[in-house]
């Protein structure tokens, strides 16, 4: 375990606020959130070393390729994000030009830009996805990370960080490095769980956006803007999540053992992975009324674009 100073302020004040442990089953013991003292930044302290935190990452976020109905499942999971995200292009007022994706998978949301006449291309540390991108869909992809891929300076017109920047180790580094990265009036849009929801308010250390170890920083829409302004941008709006989001995390909130037992059924090759995804898509549906009145009342989940400035 590392201790860290805080994320936003570099100050090392912080004060303990509850613990949490791995609802996925992957990382053993809990792990203490804090809140900075100088600033009011929520992160992760002590917090894995980076070496041993990629081992708390299942499979499928790096893009290993499944089998049948599960991948079928994974596929349809796609496609209902890219709604979401091609949403938040279009509300920032974006409609072509060359556009970065940070963390991109497989790219099918970069395939889906390239069909509406962007230039894309793909930064992706799983190096299976990013493989795939390349191969099947004919993307480029850059397998690689902030910090290591030495992008142009400059180069691009939109960059996109689809539920990344809550897992990385120096977030403020990040979005300087896509502050140089972009053209000046470049669009940024960061989608994140929000800290200041309704549902992180009610489950506390249950919720499902905690993620611990893997989310090491946890945003609100003011602690986002405070650091998209220390990076030099200036935040332009907020967009909500959306019923999907919200509905899928309190699902996840309130029936955390499903997570663990799908994770280990796939891991093992059990034909009840079918049963537990079965389950969650059940209770996503049963619940999406809910998750309708949550994400009115404050969701989960937000898309915040931001402009170099």
């Amino acid at each position: 375990m590392v201790e860290v100073n805080c994320p936003l302020c570099g100050e090392n004040r912080p004060e303990p606020l509850f613990q949490a442990r791995d609802r996925l089953g992957l990382a053993k013991g809990e792990f203490s959130l804090v809140g900075c003292a100088s600033c009011g930044m929520v992160y992760v302290n002590p917090r894995p070393g980076e070496d041993e935190l990629a081992g708390y990452y299942p499979k499928t976020y790096w893009g290993e390729r499944q089998a049948g109905v599960r991948e079928l499942f994974r596929g349809v999971e796609e496609r209902l994000k890219e709604g979401y995200k091609l949403r938040a292009v279009r509300r920032a007022g974006l409609a072509g030009g060359k556009i970065l994706d940070v963390g991109c998978g497989r790219g099918e949301f970069l395939y889906l830009l390239k069909t509406r006449g962007f230039e894309v291309t793909g930064l992706e540390p799983g190096a299976e996805a990013a493989g795939r991108g390349r191969e099947e869909l004919g993307l480029d992809i850059i397998n690689g990370t902030l910090g290591g891929a030495e992008l142009p300076v400059s180069a691009f017109d939109a960059a996109t960080m689809w539920h990344v920047l809550e897992h990385l180790p120096e977030p403020l580094a990040a979005l300087r490095e896509l502050y140089a990265a972009l053209k000046p009036g470049g669009v940024l849009l960061v989608a994140l769980p929000d800290f200041g929801s309704r549902q992180a308010e009610i489950f506390r250390e249950r919720w499902f956006g905690i993620d611990a170890p893997r989310h090491l920083a946890h945003f609100t829409r003011a602690k986002l803007s405070e650091m998209l302004k220390r990076a030099g941008f200036r935040p332009v709006a907020f967009y909500p999540g959306g019923a999907r989001y919200e509905t899928a995390m309190l699902v996840r909130s309130l029936f955390p053992a499903l997570n663990e037992k799908k994770l280990r059924a796939l891991g093992s090759g059990s034909p009840l992975k079918y049963v537990y995804k079965a389950a969650q898509l059940a209770l996503d549906a049963a619940l999406l009324p809910a998750g309708l009145l949550l994400d009115g009342a404050r969701g989960s989940t937000f898309t915040a674009a931001a402009r170099k400035v």
